[in-house]
């Protein structure tokens, strides 16, 4: 089991951030590489299916929210065992915003936590980029 996470502090009220990071059925605002998004809600709740590149379909089911914050979960991963990822925009003070990433996962087989923390972080951080890009910032 591993733990991943990663933030930044940015130049913008929560409102701002939040209003761009924080719609659950609107990832497209900032996650570049998703090609279509679609949610529905289903009676395990609101889940989020994303066209990803190279006809990948990724579906996300929403587990909790709150008013800067909402944490997901992975549905038909077979490759993970637990998967759960918070997005959270954490109000400074009313003109600075701190950005949080967290990932909280195990896979079924083959990976070690090493592994896993690399190649999180790399993703975590790439997210993290491209949320600023949209918010306009460099």
């Amino acid at each position: 089991m591993a733990d991943v996470s990663t933030f930044e502090d940015v130049n913008l009220p929560a409102d701002k951030v939040w209003g761009t990071i924080g719609d659950f059925a609107g990832i497209r605002k900032w996650a570049v590489l998703v090609e279509k998004e679609s949610v529905e809600d289903t009676p395990e709740g609101k889940v989020r299916t994303l066209n990803m590149p190279e006809g990948r379909v990724v579906r996300e089911l929403l587990a909790a929210q709150s008013q800067y914050a909402y944490t997901y979960t992975m549905l038909g991963r077979p490759e993970m065992a637990t998967y759960r990822s918070t997005v959270a925009a954490i109000p400074l003070d009313a003109n600075n915003t701190r950005i949080t990433l967290i990932v909280h996962l195990e896979p079924s087989e083959g990976l070690t936590d090493e592994d896993i923390v690399a190649r999180y972080t790399r993703s975590l951080r790439g997210n993290l980029r491209a949320m600023k890009k949209a918010l306009g910032l460099a």
